[in-house]
């Protein structure tokens, strides 16, 4: 019952909000900035992640035939 309440009162809180973004050209306002905002800081994240995972997914050079590759760490002495 509890859940019902707090569901009833965010559909009620975004009518308000909703109403007063439409009337209200300083609420209008505030409201298109936020929009833009987020709209920049998703670009930037998107950006970011398709900038990182093209790194990872760039195919790494192989050695030549005849080249021996190192090891990356060195042999244990177990």
């Amino acid at each position: 019952m509890k859940k019902i309440v707090w569901f009833m009162a965010g559909i009620a809180l975004g009518a308000v909000a909703a109403r007063q973004i439409e009337e209200n050209p300083a609420a209008r306002k505030v409201y298109d900035n936020a929009k833009l905002t987020v709209r920049d800081f998703k670009d930037s994240v998107l950006e970011g992640y398709q900038e990182r995972e093209a790194e990872i997914v760039k195919p790494r050079p192989k050695p030549a035939a005849g080249e021996k590759s190192e090891p990356k760490a060195k042999p244990s002495g177990k």
